[in-house]
């Protein structure tokens, strides 16, 4: 995994979303709801990824190893989300789903985090900033699951996958915070 990760990580991940993106382009008569299947799906797409990262991140803090791996995950996670802003921002266009902006503050900051984070994640000495991210990231997504099973997202039927995603997530959140915080390391290689 680690291997195809580092030589192949955004070959594959835009592969994936290419490959989503025709199927559902071939599958579906509407553009529109083309783009709201591709949002969704790329959506899950990148929770997988983003779980990875966290995976990645916690071996690497653990071991005190380079997060070389974890950085490169990080990359190909930011990259497949901005995909998913893209297929997301189509969809909303689209099918004209009115915006609320008091609810898009904390995504845009994620978004943000996403982008920039990988940039920056070797000068970061300091294991509470790696930890604000990963959990702000994780509240996020955490907050759209919730709200997609609370039946607030326009288009967007509850389905089994939002309390699968949302139980994996939080037992995610909490076993690598447990690992990290019981770690004794305060740096990396």
């Amino acid at each position: 995994m680690e291997t195809i990760l580092i030589k192949r990580g955004y070959v594959v991940g835009l592969l994936l979303e290419a490959i989503l993106f025709i199927f559902l382009y071939i599958i579906e008569p509407e553009i529109n709801e083309v783009f709201r299947y591709a949002a969704r799906y790329s959506g899950r797409l990148s929770l997988g990824i983003y779980l990875l990262c966290f995976f990645f991140f916690n071996q690497a803090y653990q071991k005190n190893i380079s997060l070389e791996i974890t950085k490169k995950a990080l990359g190909v996670f930011a990259i497949m989300h901005l995909i998913h802003l893209f297929f997301l921002t189509f969809s909303i266009y689209l099918n004209e789903v009115p915006i609320i902006p008091s609810r898009l503050a904390g995504g845009f900051i994620a978004y943000l985090m996403i982008v920039v984070y990988p940039f920056y994640i070797n000068k970061i000495n300091r294991k509470v900033y790696h930890l604000v991210y990963f959990y702000y990231v994780g509240f996020v997504m955490l907050m759209t699951y919730i709200s997609r099973i609370q039946g607030k997202f326009e288009g967007a039927n509850p389905e089994m996958f939002h309390y699968i995603a949302m139980g994996i997530l939080i037992l995610c959140l909490v076993f690598f915070g447990i690992k990290l915080i019981g770690s004794k390391n305060s740096s990396f290689k």
